[in-house]
């Protein structure tokens, strides 16, 4: 799990990601064994009640967040292996393999919809035995078409059905990918805080890098205190998409050796 933000706001489009990886694994095997009521037969107690899948955390160095080119941004969310490989390792072999450079936000965030469904599907074979609520990968994929002035981003979730949502079409505001309860609990309606969420549309670019730090903050503090596995941690990734200059880097983890 992961937690992703963008927000659209007039001078551009803010993304941030955390860095913590996490897989699923499953406890090990009571040692026990009950009595089959009918032959009076031994029954290891994991035939009967097998231990439920549990996230780990593996890494707080994890990549989450990728410039397409010069001016699209994607950040994913969900696992972070597939195939054997990181979805790093997946994001610039679609680059070189599926983009071309004349597609537009909407093409994009179909290529990577069609690339990653037929990655799924050789990790797990068919797709129908995914629960159907279930995305095991996910992707924001955010920029500018030379058309338009509001920033565009999708939310492309991949599972038993896959939808690639146009988010834009609601106007300024923040999407997030993953586990976003703790930003679900502050932007609650409540009769005693009349605005739960900022006024987008009069957000600068500073103001907005400022509330994507809070949000992810705030969901890693959270988690820290809270009795749960965490699923976000890790450094915190930012960069801003605008129109005139595209990807830019605001914050960014570095390979260091020993001595930083």
């Amino acid at each position: 799990m992961t937690l992703t933000i963008s927000l659209r706001v007039p001078d551009g489009i803010v993304m941030a990601s955390d860095s913590l990886l996490t897989i699923q694994t499953q406890l090990p095997p009571k040692e026990e064994f009950v009595r089959c009521p009918k032959c009076e037969g031994r029954i290891p107690y994991a035939r009967i009640a097998p231990s439920p899948p549990v996230p780990v955390s593996i890494s707080p160095n994890g990549q989450k967040l990728f410039c397409l080119g010069e001016s699209v941004g994607i950040s994913s969310f969900g696992i972070g292996f597939l195939t054997g490989r990181t979805i790093e390792s997946h994001i610039r072999e679609f680059e070189k393999v599926s983009v071309y450079g004349n597609e537009n936000i909407e093409q994009i965030s179909n290529k990577l919809e069609e690339y990653f469904r037929i990655e799924l599907t050789k990790e797990v074979g068919d797709l129908a035995n995914i629960p159907e609520n279930e995305s095991p990968v996910g992707f924001q994929v955010a920029g500018y078409d030379n058309d338009v002035s509001i920033g565009k981003t999708f939310l492309v979730k991949i599972g038993k059905r896959s939808e690639t949502e146009p988010l834009h079409t609601k106007g300024y505001g923040c999407t997030f990918g993953g586990d976003g309860r703790v930003i679900q609990k502050l932007w609650k309606e409540d009769p005693y805080i009349p605005i739960a969420m900022p006024n987008f549309h009069l957000l600068t670019l500073q103001d907005a890098i400022d509330y994507a730090i809070f949000l992810m903050q705030t969901t890693i503090q959270f988690q820290r205190f809270a009795t749960m596995i965490p699923t976000c941690g890790g450094d915190i990734d930012i960069a801003v998409i605008t129109h005139q200059e595209g990807f830019m880097w605001i914050e960014r983890k570095e390979l260091v050796g020993v001595y930083r």
